[in-house]
C-alpha cells in the first residue's frame, strides 16, 4: 500500500544504528528522501553507504551531529534543505537515553546534561524544522522510552526527561494542528538493538530470553517492527491522528507476560 511518502523529505535522529537506522530504511523504502544523523562519524558513514547502495546516493544524506548542540541541529536542517529542497515533511526525534543511576547519584550536572541532550534536542529540532513544514503540512514523531510509564530503579532521569517531551509534544500538537501538522510520541519497549546489547553487557544477570518472557508476546521486538509503525504514522494519510502517546512494546505496558504454558507460570 502506498503511504504517500514518495518524494517527501524526512530527518531522522540517531539514524546510524538501532531503531533510528530501521526508521531511515523504512522511509527510504517508501520513497522518501532521508537525512540521518548521529554523533559517531564512522557509524554514520557506514549506515549512509549501506542505505545509498540500497536506495541510491541521491536519496540519502548522512551527517555527523550532536543532538545536544543547537548549532548542529540547525546545520542538519540547513543541509537537508540544501540537498533535498525547500520543505521538510517528516521529523523523527530519536536518541538513546540518560545514564542509569539512583536518584541519590543524580547531580545537577547529570540532570542538566540529560535535559540538554534529550529534551532540548526535541525543542531545537522542532524550532529548526517547523518553518519548513507549514506550507505543505507534515509529521513530527518523538521516540522515547516506555520507562516513562513503567518507572524502574535507576531510571529517574529518563522518566523526568521523557515526561517533559510528552507534555511538550501534546502542547505542540494543539498549536500546529491547523497547519496540517501532526505530533505523536512512541514509547519504545525492548527491541533487539545495540542499546539493548549494551544493557545486557552491563547487567549480566539479564538476558534477551528473560526480557522476552516479561513481554506478553514472549520476545523482544525487531527494529523493523517499530519502523513499520513509524512509516504508517508519518504518512499524510494518517494526519488526523495527533497528540497520541502510543506504546510499542509487545503488550508489556498492559502487564506481565506469563501465560499458562510458560515456565514462569508453573
Amino acid at each position: 500500500m502506498d503511504v504517500g511518502l514518495t518524494g517527501k523529505v524526512a530527518i531522522v535522529g540517531g539514524g546510524s544504528d538501532g531503531l533510528g537506522y530501521a526508521i531511515a530504511d523504512r522511509l527510504l523504502k517508501e520513497g522518501a528522501h532521508v537525512t540521518l544523523f548521529a554523533r559517531r562519524a564512522e557509524k554514520v558513514t557506514a549506515a549512509t553507504q549501506r542505505l545509498a547502495r540500497a536506495y541510491g546516493e541521491e536519496k540519502v544524506l548522512g551527517l555527523t551531529a550532536d543532538c545536544s548542540a543547537d548549532s548542529d541541529i540547525e546545520r542538519v536542517t540547513a543541509s537537508t534543505l540544501e540537498r533535498f529542497g525547500p520543505a521538510v515533511h517528516v521529523l523523527v526525534t530519536n536518541d538513546g537515553g540518560p545514564p542509569i543511576r539512583r536518584i541519590s547519584e543524580l547531580t545537577d550536572e547529570v540532570w542538566l546534561k540529560a535535559f540538554e541532550r534529550h529534551f532540548f534536542y526535541v525543542v531545537r529540532s522542532v524550532r529548526a524544522t517547523l518553518p519548513y513544514m507549514t506550507t505543505e503540512g507534515g509529521s513530527i514523531l518523538n521516540v522515547v522510552s516506555g520507562v516513562v510509564e513503567r518507572p524502574a530503579v535507576g531510571m529517574a532521569a529518563s522518566v523526568g526527561v521523557w515526561s517533559a517531551v510528552i507534555g511538550y509534544a501534546k502542547t505542540l500538537a494543539l498549536e500546529v494542528a491547523r497547519q496540517n501538522i501532526n505530533v505523536n510520541t512512541l514509547l519504545s519497549g525492548f527491541f533487539d538493538t545495540s542499546l539493548l546489547s549494551g544493557m545486557l553487557e552491563r547487567q549480566p544477570e539479564l538476558s534477551r530470553a528473560g526480557l522476552g518472557n516479561r513481554v506478553p508476546m514472549g520476545r523482544v521486538g525487531e527494529p523493523r517492527e517499530f519502523a513499520d509503525l513509524v512509516g504508517a504514522l508519518v504518512s499524510p494519510n494518517v494526519r488526523f491522528l495527533t497528540g497520541a502517546v502510543i506504546p510499542v512494546d509487545g503488550g508489556a505496558g498492559i502487564g506481565m507476560g506469563a501465560s499458562f504454558d510458560s515456565p514462569t507460570s508453573k
